[in-house]
């Protein structure tokens, strides 16, 4: 079938546009076949006809943001409108006089607030509606004189994203019914996101979820005669839209429209009228979506894992092997087992489960020379075989369709769920008559639940394709009968890593929800070692002789605290404890000779002090450690007795023969390694006292991670200590500080970096060998040492050589099903807060065989978390974009001029905010308003359009302009790199901007503070200007516009300090203590762009008392997240994991509600118009009656202070004499 999963509907005539396959679309009203407009292939939104219906203009995405465009409906004269570079831009409308209405952030401080611009189609300069931040603006129709105007408010995101959102940016309606400036807001009283305003004979309708499902409304413009339209309760009404006297809408992806207000929705019947694109099988781009690369035992190959698929690639060269690439399978986690299994873990039937597969099996009807017999219950290789559709829920142990189970857990599957790339052998697809083959012998649910059919539907080829592209996919799961294993463990279960004994006989399994799971592959027992209720198992290892299991197993939340565990692994039951959870020990990992089991450890407790205030931190606590398993083992860094003759130590290595931590001699006599290799050393423990044989390895505290033992060494990840926001970079077009990979050697105790710059690495099993990734690059190094990046030891592997398509429909279908199950797994509390999910799941799943595009996609994930009706349910693509750079922007203001455009302002730079510097300013440069630039890169400025138009790309480029001085000087030509966004200059602005109208208002006597988020940024924000802020009598502390994050604590602690005592030195002014205690009266003020952790401050402020909050009721999203899980192709799904509750009586009330202020002052549109900021400005008359009733703290006068003076020497007592 193909895609018609349709948005943005608009009408004009007996015409209907609408977005479908990320192009513009149109069609009759009768339905029938559509036609494109577009062949951008680019998200694109809003489509909307011009007045007399000629063109259409609508955003779509133009060098890496949203910009506005049209065509003609006929076809042809497409254009670019808009030059914004800004990912709130979008179409709105058109004006009565025939330019198009956009609303933009782009020259605004904060990215969210868009104002309306009024935009010619001739491509003319663009003019502002000045009423402020707005979703909307419609102009209602005339009665006389009275021209009423009605505005939708900002929205965070859409109504269906959120729903049921009652918070503090729930959508609000104003009206200015006469059109002279005055707005009052429309149907206070409808408690629900209020959106899409139109005019429709004589009545305002819009879009409401107030009665719980999101419809169309109406009512009369005074308010009154409320009705409802549409009586959607599955899905909600979305995109409305009206040419005045008809509505369009959509919902669940499907077109509607409604003739009258009286009339009865109408669902558009439209077919696409081309072939999809969008939906055809891809080749994957492996660099793209790089997400691990584990070398094999000899370090010879790796397990490349991208975009939920796995290969085995040799390093050097020939062709890779497909592991996994089963269409709508995703596969992680893939660890080599042996020199021909895998271990890994795959979403086969809709739940994990782990897997192993020979990937060198013999193709059927092929002899197995020279394979060995894998590990595993091999008596089942002549089992029927099935193909992955056949697999039905099977979760826990059930047993599969056509499979076997042995009852422990463990299913034995013939049948290939791997793939069969392009670089595989002459393997052909499996068809067995015997079987009936896929499509006869399909189950009766779903994986997880659901019908059959709607499984069937996703592993048929799309659109009835049934040429070589489809046949290639669909060969990508018909590899040969090789033994393929499948065990599942109890409960909800996602892997958080596999590790695999050295010897292959064991798999050791932690899940996201704080188990280890211990696993015999060859009788498929699994064993729960531990479950913890703190958090996430991640880091687990074996030892090399394979008898032990070692672990970091969390004991607090967010991993402050953890401890490392130890186990037999043939009798796990008996856990030693090798840390005592004290500290953050994690990365366990076991000497090559046996005698030590080293980790990284949080427990050096160096501070430094603080450069901006008085505070010590630490930055860099973490250090190597090692712990002596054996009771007689020394430390390598110590002294140690001189051993005779045949002396040797407990495990069997002599003693001071080869380096520390080398590989010592045999375990048992007779003993032999796998593959002819030397047998591991036999690792001793004596649990007694072991904490007490923690040895520091000799080295700097640092940031080391991700600890490795080789050869004589340990490997480690370290970095330098840099900034959290990169503002202290050398430059800020610099990237994120690099991880070196470091080796220590244990007998030279000397560090060497083996490689500069990675993102990730991996260590063979013989010790031999590292890989490293980094961007989108896997090279393998020795480790050994380090060598010359010409060197032939170091190896760039060829990931080319992977090549293997995916499905887009079936991708799609899986990445649905993964983000349903990490909500049903990881939402914050079981029961869902009351969502039926299971009942969701039903209703949205038969959406996804009908997009159109990945936006289709991220479309229905964000409205599938909507049902939850929670905040942070966030989905994050990655940004599409067309080739090319960003639009650059030069952090001024234009107007025409002659032969140019004029500058008429620029922004004055913030010496401490290397992102908040006009290029015009740089030293050099020296523009001045007034001037004008006539020129950019030698191309005169067009006189219709402005500079814009030829930036487009040039962001972080260097320009050539050129330059009329406004004085009559000579026209000069100078350089400059244009900036990629104006926000934090415009930010700074804004804030110097509300500093000067306090201290105007309060003749210089009351400080401002401006804090715009609770992460890095807001913190060293807030610490600008806080020592100057907090010496003056009052203080008002701004959190409007605050974008939420995890420092709310630190600024509640520090703005809620109070002047205890005073430093009086001599000759300087006196200091408070605390230090930056606000000396007077201090008042908060918030609005309903504060949310999160700007929620969380605005309810600490009031329930200690820190001043009086003023202004509107925040934004009400408290539920927190972390952002661990990501889709296979990296979107990230967000989960909200961490309910809030508050004391004091607030309980569970801020999450979908807010924080109220003490003093409601709201910002309605025509205080935006005039220059107004009323919240401020009662802010200030509010400190101003504090301040009469509670005086600043003023250091006291230097008297009355004891006197220090010694007394007359009293005269000593008469001699007695006689």
């Amino acid at each position: 079938m193909g895609s018609d999963y349709l948005r943005y509907p608009h009408i004009h005539g007996n015409r209907v546009a609408f977005v479908a396959e990320n192009d513009v679309w149109v069609a009759s009203l009768d339905g029938g076949r559509a036609w494109r407009i577009s062949a951008l292939q680019l998200p694109a939104r809003n489509p909307r006809f011009s007045p007399d219906g000629s063109t259409i203009a609508w955003t779509v995405v133009q060098g890496g943001a949203p910009e506005v465009v049209a065509a003609d409906v006929e076809g042809g004269n497409f254009r670019r409108l808009t030059f914004w570079g800004h990912q709130s831009t979008r179409v709105k409308g058109f004006t009565s006089e025939g330019d198009v209405l956009a609303t933009s952030a782009f020259r605004q401080e904060d990215s969210r607030l868009s104002w309306a611009y009024r935009v010619p189609l001739d491509g003319t300069a663009s003019s502002v509606v000045p009423l402020g931040p707005v979703d909307t603006v419609v102009d209602g129709p005339a009665l006389g004189d009275e021209k009423p105007v009605v505005i939708g408010s900002v929205l965070t995101r859409e109504p269906a994203w959120w729903k049921r959102y009652r918070g503090g940016t729930a959508g609000k309606l104003w009206m200015d019914s006469d059109g002279r400036g005055d707005f009052v807001r429309f149907l206070p009283e409808l408690d629900g996101n209020l959106s899409d305003p139109m005019w429709i004979a004589g009545r305002v309708a819009f879009l409401s979820d107030h009665e719980g499902h999101g419809n169309l409304y109406s009512a009369d413009r005074s308010g009154g005669d409320l009705r409802r339209h549409t009586d959607h309760d599955q899905f909600y009404v979305r995109h409305a839209s009206t040419d005045g006297t008809r509505i369009a809408f959509e919902s669940a992806g499907e077109l509607w429209y409604l003739p009258t207000l009286d009339a009865d929705a109408i669902r558009l019947s439209v077919t696409l009228g081309s072939a999809s694109t969008t939906r055809r099988p891809q080749p994957l781009a492996v660099e793209r979506h790089l997400a691990a690369a584990v070398p094999t035992s000899d370090g010879s190959a790796s397990i490349v894992e991208a975009h939920g698929t796995l290969h085995w690639l040799t390093h050097k060269d020939g062709p890779s092997r497909v592991v996994e690439a089963t269409p709508g399978v995703r596969a992680r986690l893939g660890r080599p087992i042996d020199r021909s299994r895998v271990a890994y873990i795959a979403d086969v039937d809709g739940e994990e489960a782990l897997y192993v597969r020979d990937v060198f099996a013999p193709a059927d009807g092929e002899a197995a020379a020279d394979q060995s017999e894998p590990t595993g219950r091999s008596e089942h290789a002549g089992s029927q075989h099935v193909g992955p559709e056949h697999a039905g829920p099977g979760r826990n142990g059930a047993e599969l369709n056509g499979s076997e189970s042995d009852g422990d857990g463990v299913q034995v599957l013939p049948a290939p769920v791997s793939a069969l790339s392009l670089s595989d052998g002459p393997h052909r697809p499996y068809d067995d008559g015997a079987s009936g083959g896929a499509s006869d012998e399909a189950s009766d649910t779903a994986p997880g639940g659901g019908d059959a059919g709607s499984r069937a539907r996703l592993e048929q080829p799309d659109d009835g394709a049934a040429g070589p592209e489809a046949a290639l996919v669909d060969a990508q799961s018909a590899l040969p009968r090789s033994s393929l294993q499948r065990f599942t463990f109890e409960g909800r279960f996602r892997a958080s890593a596999v590790a695999v004994s050295p010897d292959g006989s064991r798999i050791a399994v932690p899940s996201e929800t704080g188990s280890l799971e211990l696993l015999t592959v060859a009788t498929g027992e699994s064993r729960r070692v531990v479950s913890t209720e703190h958090g996430v198992i991640e880091a687990v290892t074996f030892s090399h002789d394979s008898a032990w299991l070692a672990w970091a197993e969390p004991m607090a939340q967010e991993g402050a605290r953890s401890r490392i565990r130890l186990a037999s692994a043939s009798a796990p039951d008996e856990i030693i404890d090798v840390t005592d959870g004290r500290f953050r020990d994690w990365s366990p990992t076991f000497s090559r000779d046996g005698k030590y089991l080293a980790f990284l450890s949080d427990r050096s407790f160096d501070p430094v002090y603080d450069t901006h205030r008085f505070d010590l931190s630490f930055p860099a606590s973490t250090k190597p450690h090692l712990v002596a398993l054996a009771a007689g083992t020394p430390s390598p860094f110590g002294p140690r007795a001189a051993l005779t003759g045949g002396d040797t130590d407990r495990n069997g290595g002599r003693g001071s023969s080869g380096a520390p931590g080398a590989r010592g001699a045999a375990g048992s006599a007779g003993s032999e390694g796998r593959d002819g290799e030397e047998p591991p050393a036999t690792v001793v423990v004596d649990p007694d006292l072991i904490m007490a044989r923690t040895i520091a390895v000799p080295v700097a505290q640092g940031t080391y991670d991700d600890l490795r033992a080789v050869d004589g060494a340990l490997l480690w990840t370290a970095g330098d200590i840099g900034g959290v926001t990169g503002e202290g970079r050398a430059s800020s077009s610099d990237g994120e500080p690099a991880r070196r990979l470091e080796r220590f050697d244990l007998e030279r105790r000397k560090v060497e970096v083996l490689a500069a710059d990675i993102d990730a690495y991996e260590v063979s099993r013989d010790g031999a060998t590292a890989v490293h990734m980094s961007s989108g690059k896997v090279t393998a190094i020795p480790t050994d040492g380090a060598t010359d990046t010409d060197s032939p030891k170091r190896v760039e592997v060829g990931l080319q050589r992977i090549r293997v398509s995916l499905d887009p429909v079936r991708v799609w279908r899986q990445a649905f099903e993964e983000a349903w199950r990490l909500q049903r797994d990881f939402y914050w509390t079981e029961d869902m807060a009351g969502v039926d999910w299971h009942g969701v799941r039903e209703r949205y799943l038969p959406l996804v065989d009908r997009l159109g595009s990945h936006d289709d996609l991220v479309d229905v994930l964000w409205e599938l978390h909507g049902e939850l009706g929670t905040s942070h349910a966030y989905v994050a693509p990655a940004l599409v974009g067309e080739a090319g750079g960003h639009q650059g922007f030069l952090g001024a203001e234009f107007a025409p001029a002659r032969d140019g455009w004029a500058v008429t302002r620029i922004f004055e730079a913030e010496s401490s905010d290397p992102l908040a510097a006009s290029p015009l300013s740089a030293p050099g440069v020296a523009v001045r308003a007034g001037d004008v630039i006539e020129a950019i890169d030698g191309v005169p400025v067009p006189a219709r359009f402005g500079p814009s138009v030829l930036l487009t790309g040039a962001a972080g480029v260097a320009v050539e302009l050129t330059v009329r001085p406004g004085d009559g000087k000579e026209r000069r030509r100078v350089a400059v790199v244009p900036l990629r966004s104006e926000e934090r200059l415009r930010y700074q602005n804004w804030v110097a901007a509300n500093r000067a109208i306090v201290q105007r208002a309060s003749d210089g006597r009351f400080g401002y503070l401006h804090i715009p988020d609770m992460v890095a940024n807001g913190w060293g924000q807030l610490h600008r200007d806080l020592d100057r802020e907090t010496t003056r009598d009052a203080l008002v502390i701004d959190v409007r516009r605050n974008r939420g994050g995890h420092t709310s604590q630190l600024v509640a602690e520090l703005i809620g300090r109070r002047v205890t005592a005073w430093s009086m030195p001599r000759g300087e002014t006196p200091g408070t203590y605390p230090a930056h205690a606000p000396r007077g009266p201090v008042v908060v003020l918030t609005d309903e762009f504060a949310g999160s952790d700007g929620d969380i401050i605005t309810q600490v402020v009031k329930l200690r008392g820190i001043g009086p909050v003023i202004g509107t009721r925040t934004w009400g999203g408290v539920i927190g997240i972390d952002g661990r899980f990501k889709l296979a192709d990296g979107t990230g799904v967000n989960q909200p994991r961490y309910g809030f509750h508050v004391t004091g009586g607030v309980g569970w009330s801020i999450e979908n509600y807010g924080v109220d202020p003490d003093i409601e002052v709201p910002f309605p549109p025509h205080a935006y118009a005039a220059g107004e900021d009323p919240q401020l400005e009662h802010g200030v008359g509010i400190l101003r009656e504090m301040l009469a009733e509670i005086p600043t703290d003023v250091p006291p006068l230097k008297q009355g202070y004891p006197s220090r003076k010694p007394g007359s020497l009293p005269p000593r007592p008469q001699d007695l004499r006689d």
